[in-house]
């Protein structure tokens, strides 16, 4: 019995970890590269499409009608050392992610505005080396989703202005690892299935938005995305290498709910002659996440329904950054940001480990024509080494990750 209930936790685990995943501190913010470069700080100024995301009542500023397309290119990179008291070092294998954007918006000059935005909340993974040491955890993992984001916006005398979404999300994970039993096949060899999952998640939720500019060259912005449930309903969990645990591990269908929490958004920002600078507060409530519920359609003695607890804690985002006008087709700009994470140092993993980070960003702004323009944006990302030492999992050790990330976005507008 006790052998049993291992290889149930060990199952529950892991597929818990994947929809945990889904619903981690991995939470992108970069759906504009103009926007990125300045720190992320944008709530109170939302003067290009991107708006539809940041703060849909800035669309009420953005004159014409405008096409914005582009995407982040995202360069991670980390480092394992553990688990304690081995200190092996273990690196990820080279990953690369495109998490697009694309926004097209219309002013009617009446004060009303309207648009759509189609966007990448979460897109990440991790990929390691097939037998690392963690591999009874995670040999790889692959996170997308795409957000579309109808939105209008309407303003009073160009003084104040507000604008509401509706979002339709979608997302996808697949996620792969070996897992450990106490079992060995007839030659005295370790049993240890492999297993390969996928699932499907939607949901819905909305944001809107508040831009105050009570005196000239200073504007107040205040914004909010709602939680999103997601339903996975169509999940499917495949065992492979099982031996004489096959007919106790079918795999088939599994289904869940999770949720992508709510995000409230605070900034100011002063524009002079040639420049303009802006701070942000972002609040995230991950506590929104306290336990996954794991429910299989076929059950047997090892596949039973279970629960994980995660206990995320709320947490924030402050941001800083500016621009700088060279001249009618350049224009220079800089910000930084600092995340911090909401995972308990007990329940982090390298599904997709986190940390706290500070992120430091530049980027350009080029009027190629009277109608087209290019923004870019490049982000150097830290994230503070985090050593962990209370594992409920038992892998205690440390992490070490940096990203580089590359955003370009090309605009028309008339």
């Amino acid at each position: 019995m006790a052998s049993t209930k291992r290889v149930l936790a060990l199952v529950v685990t892991l597929l818990s970890s994947a929809a945990v995943a889904f619903a981690s501190g991995y939470q992108l913010n970069e759906h504009g590269a103009k926007a990125v470069s300045m720190g992320g700080a944008f709530v109170a100024r939302a003067d290009d499409p991107s708006a539809i995301y940041f703060n849909p009542a800035g669309l009420s500023f953005v004159k014409g009608f405008n096409v914005m397309v582009g995407g982040t290119l995202i360069l991670p990179s980390t480092t394992f050392t553990g688990p304690y008291p081995n200190n092996t070092e273990t690196k990820m294998n080279s990953l690369t992610f495109f998490p697009p954007n694309a926004y097209v918006t219309y002013n009617f000059d009446n004060g009303f505005a309207a648009g759509v935005g189609v966007f990448t909340p979460e897109g990440l993974g991790t990929s390691w080396p097939a037998n690392w040491v963690g591999k009874y955890i995670v040999t790889k993992i692959n996170l997308q989703s795409f957000d579309i984001n109808p939105t209008i916006s309407y303003s009073y005398k160009d003084v104040i202005a507000v604008g509401v979404g509706f979002d339709y999300a979608l997302g996808s994970v697949t996620l792969e690892r070996y897992i450990s039993t106490p079992f060995s096949d007839s030659l005295g060899n370790p049993i240890s299935p492999f297993i390969h999952m996928n699932g499907n998640a939607s949901g819905t939720g909305f944001n809107f938005g508040v831009m105050l500019k009570p005196v000239k060259n200073l504007s107040l912005g205040f914004s909010y995305r709602s939680k999103i449930t997601f339903e996975a309903n169509s999940g499917t969990a495949t065992f492979s290498q099982a031996g004489v645990l096959a007919s106790q591990l079918p795999g088939g269908s599994v289904s869940t709910s999770l949720p992508f929490p709510e995000t409230w958004y605070a900034g100011i920002a002063y524009k002079g002659d040639n420049y303009s600078i802006e701070a942000d507060y972002q609040y995230v409530g991950w506590s929104a996440y306290k336990q996954l519920d794991i429910n299989f359609a076929t059950h047997t003695t090892l596949q039973q329904n279970s629960s994980l607890v995660g206990n995320y804690s709320n947490t924030y985002l402050l941001r800083a950054g500016g621009e700088y006008m060279i001249n009618d087709v350049w224009t220079a700009r800089a910000g930084v940001f600092y995340d911090k994470n909401p995972i308990p140092d007990a329940y982090d993993l390298p599904v997709l480990p986190d940390a706290d980070r500070f992120g430091v960003n530049v980027g350009v702004g080029v009027n190629l024509t009277q109608h087209v323009g290019l923004s870019a944006s490049y982000m150097f990302l830290p994230f503070k080494q985090r050593t962990i030492t209370n594992s409920v999992y038992g892998f205690n050790g440390t992490y070490n990750t940096t990203a580089n990330v590359i955003g370009l976005d090309l605009s028309y507008r008339l």
